[in-house]
Parts: structure tokens; sequence; C-alpha cells
């Protein structure tokens, strides 16, 4: 997907600030601009600019911000975050992401009519959803197929919640969104909404799914809808039961008190099997789950011994970086000639300069000493063929190479799971409602790949999922960084380097071995005890990535 073209760069650089880069722009909505980014783990995700330029608004979005944040169901769009920026006046609400697009743009490419199954099991998908926030008090204001997300795995999640709230008036609101006037319940016009008008709108859109040519002609569709306000019921498709027409009915009533709860709904004895099935994890999410798992496994299987090896190899070749440093330096130009201006000039030298949890290792040129004899040019000759003869490039090199081999397999498919258990969490609701020991899930995970006893998902796995998932972002973060670092050590490498004088000798002795680069001034020392400050982290990332293979074993059967 293209980067969006045109975008401000004090925009752009302002969401790089917040750990997001853009990707793409949306046609714009009623609150403002929706934007396509990434995060800081690669993870795409939803960004939503308000104009909060009035201080009313602001005040209404806060409001709403802080109502997402309570918000946690398997059928509702996740809150991530939210940021102001007070010199533009704009504020971003950041969303999770669903790769399957809205419930519009389904039903517009749609050849022929939907199934009733599928139409049934979105119904209770939307009703679990309205039940769970109605009964938080909260009113979602704005139930319509541009609001209802497919996820890649094919169940909905409510977004966008308030918006209408947000413009305060419900005249204004209808008339601003394309269509939104045709899910506008009468009683918004008066002001007096309640959780019944989310049920209005829901049964609109069960009237659209049962009857898409529909939208072949939008004049007998917004004559539909206004003949409706007035107790006027449309038309339903007798291809479809009489349970489910007989429902659109009741919940398109003009009375509010006419119309059914979301609870009521979910009552219906021909949504029973429905709701048997989307009261738990979905089918598809298990089947993601159970893929996303065996993945991991496998690749921990194929790679976990080789990533070992090489982390070992990463800390004796730094090891030996530094053997070779202090040997020249003390040993090569011990009893060398020192220069008048200021001791042992070196004659190449690097820069450190720290990206984020790793580094990037510059070359930079600090001049040349004058000596006597030849003994610093001897020295420096020495040098650049023992870092030669000794191959340390070729090791790096090779350490480089089998790093990307043995980590990436393990961190694709961690990252990939990851975002698995992260929509697997939000269904604890219902484990958390429920008085069994173990969550019903469509498949047991078995003794194969994923070395797991058979069983279903455990509450054990599903509590500490949240944290799994925590624990897995960290890994992927310190494994990035570490390439970074890694990448850097062939610029140290291609570098013939000499202390300066005899303080940076002194140095060596007072921190050999160590992995804080701010105890030493030295710029080549400080890119060596950066190295081991990243072989250290690479050795804690080894035992998480066990670690959380253990955790999978322990809690899935």
């Amino acid at each position: 997907m293209d980067t969006r073209q045109g975008l401000l760069p004090s925009f752009a650089s302002f969401l790089e600030k917040h750990g997001y880069k853009v990707k793409k722009e949306y046609e714009a909505g009623v609150s403002g601009k929706v934007f396509l980014v990434k995060d800081k783990d690669e993870d795409l995700c939803i960004i939503k600019e308000i104009n909060c330029r009035d201080a009313k608004i602001l005040q209404e979005v806060r409001k709403e911000v802080e109502m997402l944040k309570t918000l946690s169901h398997g059928y509702i769009i996740s809150y991530v975050e939210s940021f102001e920026d007070e010199e533009t006046g704009f504020f971003y609400i950041v969303m999770e992401y669903c790769a399957g697009g809205d419930l519009s743009k389904r039903m517009k490419t749609q050849k022929y009519f939907f199934e009733e199954e599928q139409i049934l099991d979105w119904l209770v998908q939307i009703c679990l959803a309205l039940q769970y926030i109605h009964e938080k008090k909260v009113l979602h204001r704005d139930i319509k197929p541009q609001n209802l997300f497919l996820t890649e795995e094919g169940y909905i999640n409510i977004g966008d919640f308030g918006c209408s709230k947000v413009l305060d008036r419900a005249e204004a609101y209808a008339q601003s969104v394309v269509g939104a006037d045709l899910y506008v319940s009468p009683e918004v016009y008066e002001k007096k909404y309640n959780s019944k008008s989310d049920i209005w709108s829901l049964g609109w859109l069960l009237h659209d799914l049962c009857m898409l040519d529909i939208w072949e002609d939008i004049k007998t569709r917004r004559l539909n809808h206004a003949l409706s306000m007035k107790g006027t019921i449309p038309h339903i498709s007798e291809s479809y039961s009489k349970e489910l027409r007989e429902l659109i009915s009741q919940m398109l009533s003009c009375d509010p008190k006419d119309r059914p709860s979301a609870e009521e709904i979910l009552r219906r004895p021909f949504l029973r099997e429905a709701v048997k099935r989307f009261k738990r994890i979905p089918e598809g999410l298990e089947q993601s789950l159970k893929k996303s798992i065996n993945a991991f496994v496998e690749a921990y299987n194929d790679n976990y011994k080789d990533f070992e090896v090489l982390v070992k190899e990463w800390g004796e070749t730094t090891d030996s970086l530094e053997d070779m440093h202090y040997s020249a330096t003390a040993g090569s130009l011990s009893g060398a000639v020192i220069g008048t201006a200021g001791g042992i000039t070196a004659l190449a030298g690097v820069a450190l300069a720290p990206v984020t949890f790793g580094a990037s290792l510059i070359v930079s040129a600090v001049g040349a000493g004058v000596g006597a004899a030849g003994g610093i040019t001897g020295a420096a000759s020495n040098i650049t063929d023992s870092v030669k003869q000794k191959s340390y490039r070729e090791n790096f090199e090779q350490i480089e190479k089998k790093y990307k081999k043995s980590s990436e397999p393990i961190l694709n498919t961690l990252n990939k799971l990851r975002g698995v258990l992260g929509k697997v969490y939000k269904f604890s609701i219902f484990e958390r409602n429920s008085h069994s020991s173990n969550l019903q899930t469509a498949w047991e995970i078995g003794k194969g790949a994923a070395d797991c006893a058979t069983g279903a998902v455990s509450l054990a796995m599903l509590a500490n999922v949240g944290r799994i998932a925590l624990q897995a972002s960290k890994i992927g973060r310190a494994v990035a960084a570490a390439s970074a670092v890694l990448s850097g050590i062939l610029v140290v490498v291609d570098v013939t380097f000499i202390v300066k004088d005899a303080k940076e000798i002194h140095e060596m002795r007072q921190n050999w071995r160590t992995d804080d680069p701010e105890k030493v001034s030295s710029s080549v020392l400080k890119s060596i005890a950066q190295m081991r400050k990243t072989h250290k982290e690479l050795c804690k990332v080894l035992e998480d990535i066990k670690g959380f293979k253990g955790e999978l074993n322990a809690y899935s059967g």
C-alpha cells in the first residue's frame, strides 16, 4: 500500500513523534479525516482526526474517549490511545484496524441476496455488542453499514461511537452524512435518544441486508424510511423466515417501548444456535489462533537452536574485537612514539549515535598523528592486517546472515500470533461470565506441531493472553533493534582504530567487558560496549522466546 501523497511534513512528523507512519488517507468522515497507519510494531491501526477548535466539541470528544477506554468486547473495535495537537486544535483517536473493510462495501459487492444464516450471524454479533454497551449505559448513536467493520476472520466489529453526540444536533448529523438519515429513528429528531434508538437503526440495517436491490432505487429507499417514521413497516422478502421478518417489524416500531432490547433479541428461539456459536471465540478466529500457534512453534523448532548459537557467537566475537583493540593499543603501541600535540592520535575512529534501543555506528575520520620512525604508521598497518587476517568482518557478516535467517521466521510468526492473541483477549468477557472451566471452542490444539496436550483453550491462557501478547511485542522490538546494531558492527570492523592516548587504555582497564556505553568516553569503546549491551539483551530475548513457548504449552490444553 502506497504511502499517502501530499502529506504535510509537519503532520507526518507529529504522528511519527507518537510512533505512527501514515500509509493511506481514507475519504473524510463526519467528524474529520481518517488515516491508515503503522505503529512501532508494524501493526496497522486507524487514526481519526477530529477538529476540536471548539471548546465544547473538545470536551465532548474527551468524554467519548474516556468511554472508549472502558470498552473491551470481541465484537467492538478496540481503542488504542489518543492525543492532541494543541497548535492545530486537532484531536486524534487511534483505533484497531479491521482488514475486511466495512459492511457497506461488502453489501455493494454482494451479487446475490445474503443467506439468512449469514444475516443472523451478523445480527447476533451486533446484538452481543449492543447488549454489552447498553448494560454499561453507553449508546452507539450511529448504527449503519459504514460503521460496522469485518475482521480478517469475517466477524463484525462495531466502530465509530458517538459521532452524532459530537455534532450535538441530530438534524445536523443526519444531513451531513450520506445515508445517515436512512437509519435515524423518529425519536432522535426530538432529542430523545435511548438504547432502543440503536435497535431501530439495526432494524433498518437488517432490512437492507435482506433487500439489497433496494439500493438500485435510492428514492424508494428514502420513501420507505419516511413511511416507517409514520408506522408503515417496509416489505421484507418472503424468502426469509417468518421469525426474522417479524423481528425486523418489531425493531421498526415507532414507539421505542414496543421495540425489543438487544438482550431480548438474543433470547429469541430461532437465534439460539447462533448465540451459542458467537458467545465465545468465533470459529474463524479459533482457526487463526491454531494456525498461528502451529506456525510459531514450527519456526521455533526449526530456528531456535541456530538463534541461540549465533547469539553466543555474537558475544564471543565482541569479546575478541575488544581483545584485539586492547592488544593493539596497549601492546603494539607500547613504547611507540608519542606525538607532541596530545599523545597518541587516532588514525581513524568511530562515532556512536544512539537510536532507540540499539545504535547506528557511523564512521568518522578524526585525523592523523605524527610519529617518529614510522611507529604509529607501523602499528596501524599491523592492526589493519590483524583485522583482515582474523576475518572479523567475515565473522560478523556470517552472524548477520544467520541472524536474519534464524530470527525472522520466529519474529514474523510471533508477531502474527501476537495479533491473533489480541483479538482472542477481547472475548474473555464471555469466559468471565461463564460458569465453565474452559472456553468452548470449535477446535482442539493437537499434540503435533504445537507440542500441546489435546484440549480446549483454557481459562488460564485466556486470563493471561494479554500479558503473553505484550511479552511477544517486547521480544519483537528487541530483535528488530538488535538487527540495527548488527548492521552497524560491519562498519566498526571495517575501520582501523587506535586509541587517542593513555587515558583510553586506562578506561579499558577500568571498564573491561562493560555493557554500558555511558561508562566510557571513547567512541570505539562506546561501540564495543553497545555491542555487548545488545548481546546481553539478546540473551534475555532467548529466555523470553523459550518462556513464551512454554506458556503456550502450559495454557493450551
